[in-house]
């Protein structure tokens, strides 16, 4: 089977190469013809698209780029799955030439690279993949169809070794009872833990002794002394990766990778390795006069793993290695070590400007409140903006985090986000409840928010109605894709040091489940639709459903925002007091945000976006003009 299907794409190739360009026209004109004869002829509809299908795709074969239209299919996904998809900084990209894009964080295992590959307006992008994906089936066809470069991970070479190995604490010599490390390890392979508390915990061999004992380079860095089962991780070499990278730089192309590794669902960048660096100045080195840009992106999802969330892609400045850098690469040894050193910090300085970093879960929450409770103006923030506060945000809190004053806002904020989830209402909500200002008390007096609620309870019906079919036709594979994903994440995040709860799977594997289960339920209701009500509701049903299933996304969205609008009106009328204490502590801790921002000039960054500077030079004379007192207007209450 192996030779025929090669043979065949030989056979196609050899084709692509002899077939006149005018013969597509008659292949289409055939295929046309064919069906117009036969449905003429009284053959059923089924019999005479199915031969005319015939002509149109060898059409297809010989004039349409497959990894086009792949790409296309697979951006259509990405659509879908994210509400929101904004990119900046699309400038920062060259036309043409050779380019390495590093992207982090590595948050999302395939989906990182498929929103790559939608912001970046070059069609020639592929990216570095670990090589055990491309030997996943349907999903390595996929992966390979994408113009990427397989690389062997050791870490997926790794094998259990026999017998256990005994550890002990600063000994850099490992015995073994029952292994063999004569046949199993050699010089610079790795051993690892596998079990037990200092699990992850391995070594790097520098010499094989016995095939039960083994010199270390160091030691594996345990407490007291510990007999324990471990794997063997291969050293492998490199260097075909890095040419095949050389030849699509020297062509001009466009190279993509994630160096932190592996994927993770840490709210911090991991340490980047050295391997873009070898990249950029081999290539340097290896083609004199040639200038490899290697552009920063950031990928800052917001509940990346949610469907119908969203997704910031920041496009960072081009860096490119001095000649001094590359120089030092050439001549090897600490010099070479040095300028790899200097370009991976300045890499992961430009990273580390286009992401949002925060210690944990709860200070990322804490600087988007602090974004949404900075802003002063009648608008919503551009996504733009809304990333420029939150990476400003979090920029300067190392440096103030330890501070009084900080300390306090930081309960004040959490204070009030506590009591936005006990009322069940958002930030963004809250600037709609009644407040005390007599104004507003005349516009939203209690008739106006009744008629106010009865409107948008029949629109929330009608919507609710409108998604109920597709809801219905689609639980089968949000059950499924929600258990596998979530299965999935456990294996990953048992296996793994770096992530927490696997949640960097999560999103991929919804993705590669739709691409399966979504065409088998569509076939299977088809085929129900045409058992119970005939062949015409079954076509019907077949070709327009998948834009009744588009109405029911948006029309659950719908629902949700106007669910969400009914809670603060329904505050309103039943109690005041009530919405009256959520503004007042609103405001309150706006005030506080705005004073110690200002305090500190933890905003000071935005200084450096010229796209930004506006901004802070507005909340500069608003803080100016109204002093320590009432910094918020009651006109001023509309959060981005």
């Amino acid at each position: 089977m192996a030779s025929v299907a090669r043979n065949l794409k030989d056979a196609v190739r050899a084709g692509k190469d002899r077939i006149p360009i005018g013969a597509g026209i008659w292949l289409l004109w055939v295929g046309v013809g064919v069906n117009a004869t036969l449905s003429s002829m009284g053959y059923h509809w089924i019999i005479a698209q199915g031969l005319s299908m015939i002509f149109f795709i060898f059409w297809g074969v010989y004039n349409v780029d497959l990894g086009v239209v792949l790409r296309r299919v697979l951006f259509g996904l990405v659509e879908v799955f994210f509400k929101n998809f904004d990119v900046a900084g699309k400038s920062n990209v060259p036309e043409d030439g050779p380019v390495i894009f590093a992207c982090a964080p590595h948050n999302s295992q395939f989906v990182d690279g498929l929103c790559v590959l939608k912001a970046v307006p070059r069609p020639d992008l592929g990216f570095l993949v670990a090589a055990v994906s491309l030997r996943r089936g349907f999903v390595g066809k996929i992966v390979r169809a994408l113009n990427n470069i397989g690389v062997e991970r050791p870490q997926d070479l790794a094998v259990a070794g026999s017998g256990e190995i005994i550890v002990e604490a600063e000994s850099d010599v490992v015995k073994g009872v029952g292994t063999k490390f004569t046949s199993e390890a050699y010089k610079k392979c790795q051993v690892k833990i596998i079990e037990g508390k200092f699990k992850h915990k391995g070594g790097k061999i520098k010499e094989v002794i016995s095939d039960t004992e083994a010199k270390l380079y160091s030691p594996i860095g345990v407490e007291g002394k510990a007999i324990v089962k471990y794997k063997v991780i291969p050293h492998l070499d490199h260097s075909q990766v890095f040419e095949q990278v050389y030849k699509r730089l020297r062509r001009g192309g466009a190279v993509g990778i994630f160096p932190e590794g592996g994927s993770h669902d840490r709210t911090q960048l991991l340490p980047l390795k050295a391997g873009i660096t070898f990249m950029a100045l081999g290539a340097m080195a290896s083609s004199p006069g040639m200038k490899v840009k290697i552009i920063p992106l950031g990928l800052n999802y917001f509940k990346g793993h949610h469907f119908r969330s969203r997704v910031f892609i920041d496009i960072g400045a081009p860096i490119i290695p001095s000649d001094e850098q590359v120089q030092m690469y050439s001549e090897g040894g600490d010099q070479k070590r040095q300028a790899c050193n200097e370009l991976l910090q300045t890499i992961m300085a430009g990273i580390k400007a286009c992401t949002i970093e925060a210690q944990d879960y709860d200070t990322l929450q804490f600087f988007r409140a602090m974004r949404r409770l900075y802003w002063h103006q009648s608008r919503r923030m551009t996504p733009e903006e809304r990333f420029a506060l939150t990476n400003a945000f979090a920029k300067g809190y190392p440096k103030v985090k330890d501070k009084p004053e900080v300390k306090k806002l930081y309960s004040k904020v959490q204070e009030y986000r506590t009591m936005l989830k006990d009322y069940a209402i958002s930030d963004y909500r809250v600037s709609m409840v009644e407040t005390a200002g007599d104004d507003q008390v005349n516009v939203l007096g209690g008739n106006f928010l009744i008629g106010l609620i009865i409107y948008r309870s029949i629109i929330l019906l009608v919507y609710f109605c409108a998604a109920i079919p597709g809801s219905v036709a689609a639980a089968p594979y949000f059950l499924v894709s929600n258990y596998i994903s979530s299965q999935k994440a456990k294996e990953a995040a048992a296996k793994s040091s770096v992530k927490i709860a696997g949640r960097d799977l999560i999103a991929t594997w919804k993705l590669i489940i739709s691409m399966g289960l979504v065409p088998a339920l569509h076939f299977f209701y088809t085929f129900l639709f045409w058992a119970f009500f005939g062949e015409t509701a079954a076509i019907v049903y077949f070709f327009f459903m998948p834009f009744i299933s588009l109405l029911t996304v948006l029309s659950s969205e719908m629902s949700m925002k106007l669910w969400s609008s009914l809670k603060p009106l329904t505050i309103a009328l039943a109690s005041k007091e009530t919405g009256l204490t959520l503004v007042a502590k609103r405001r309150e801790v706006a005030a506080e945000v705005l004073k110690v921002v200002k305090e500190y000039e933890w905003d000071k960054p935005l200084m450096d976006n010229k796209e930004m500077k506006h901004l802070f030079r507005r909340m500069s004379s608003l803080y100016a003009a109204e002093g320590k007192e009432d910094l918020l207007s009651p006109e001023e209450t509309c959060l981005g």
